[in-house]
């Protein structure tokens, strides 16, 4: 399966490499390609068709569309006359982008037609960000993952978004070969079979898509939304570690489920806490926006209401504070979420909660089976 083909018609070979820029899959296309019959070619995810030269649509365009139905197509010209509105409306015609012409708008319009005619989606994302470093965000994000891929029928991927020296591989206890550089630098070129050979499979039944041991070159925002369009399409849950440091990263959670804020009883992360959930609520909308309290403690002079009341929210689940099974579970290269106990207890919580997933009826300790699905 490729995860997004996009045909170009244009005698200006920089369209294609705007669109390879941005994370897109594509290719140019002939005129003679409108005129062929669909049987046999898979038709592409879009087309992008360049009247900036001759100010009319091909000819077979209407046709195109007749047979491809599924396809989206974005027209591109110097100015949006009444005339050439009309014939594009008629022609099937999704998406107008005229000059000047930016990178960013073509990929706007290109994704926006795809998206109008993907098969509803089935996966999720969701995305963890630490309030500040220390706070055990990659812990969450792991045991979370780790969860998802336990109690729910489908795949489930974890991307440790550090471009160099993340931890998350640590806690599955596995070595990647590639990395989450390897996926971003290669965006244009993501199919089923190539990102097969980057993930990496664990022995807690959850596919990884790990840090570097390098320290990796900055990447821009449309090659990670790339990346998460294919995975959104591929994995039932797609679960981020997100470096609060990166602001690129933070610009490309746009289509996350959820983005939750993680933060411990202490008055620096709580502070930082507060800022980053408020950035982000003002970015993505207040409900998308979450916060967790990890190695929660009780007796801690910052109560729970304290907590809410710093960050301006209600905070619905608590990790509760187990160092040593934490760092046993590190160091064994395990989930602690996977061994029964308050944590597994509080991670199957959380995961049930930003998955959208019913909680099985019965007593806590009888026998889990599975959860039943339904869409958040």
């Amino acid at each position: 399966m490729v995860l997004i083909q996009v045909a170009v018609l244009s005698n200006d070979p920089r369209l294609v490499e705007a669109l390879r820029a941005s994370g897109l899959k594509a290719g140019p296309v002939g005129l003679e390609a409108l005129d062929r019959s669909a049987h046999g070619e898979s038709a592409p995810a879009a087309l992008v068709v360049d009247v900036r030269e001759q100010s009319q649509l091909p000819a077979g365009l209407a046709a195109f569309r007749k047979r491809y139905p599924g396809t989206g197509v974005v027209l591109v010209a110097s100015t949006l006359e009444p005339r050439l509105m009309l014939e594009a409306m008629r022609a099937g015609v999704s998406e107008c982008v005229q000059e000047p012409l930016t990178t960013q708008a073509l990929d706007e319009a290109v994704r926006r037609v795809i998206v109008d005619n993907l098969p509803e989606q089935i996966g999720q994302v969701i995305a963890f960000v630490g309030a500040k470093g220390g706070v055990g965000t990659t812990t969450v994000a792991v045991n979370t993952a780790a969860t998802f891929a336990k109690i729910v029928d489908g795949e489930v991927l974890l991307i440790d978004l550090h471009l160099g020296h993340g931890d998350a591989a640590l806690f599955l206890g596995v070595e990647p070969r590639f990395s989450v550089v390897d996926a971003l630098e290669n965006a244009h070129r993501v199919d089923e079979s190539f990102f097969r050979g980057l993930v990496e499979k664990t022995k807690a039944g959850l596919d990884l898509l790990g840090s570097s041991d390098r320290i990796g070159q900055g990447v821009d925002a449309m090659r990670v939304r790339a990346l998460l369009d294919f995975a959104v399409r591929k994995y039932r849950f797609t679960v981020l570690d997100v470096p609060r440091s990166d602001v690129t990263m933070l610009d490309a959670l746009e289509g996350a489920a959820a983005v939750v804020v993680i933060t411990s009883q202490e008055l620096s992360s709580l502070r930082s806490a507060s800022r980053l959930a408020t950035t982000l609520r003002s970015r993505y909308g207040a409900p998308r926006v979450k916060a967790v309290i990890n190695r929660f403690d009780r007796k801690s002079e910052i109560a729970h209401a304290d907590v809410e009341r710093v960050i301006g929210d209600s905070v619905k689940h608590v990790i509760p504070s187990d160092y040593r099974a934490a760092v046993e579970a590190l160091n064994l290269g395990r989930p602690v979420a996977l061994e029964p106990g308050p944590l597994a207890d509080a991670f199957r919580s959380l995961a049930s909660d930003l998955g959208g997933l019913r909680k099985p009826s019965g007593p806590r300790s009888g026998m889990l089976g599975r959860l039943a699905f339904r869409r958040a």
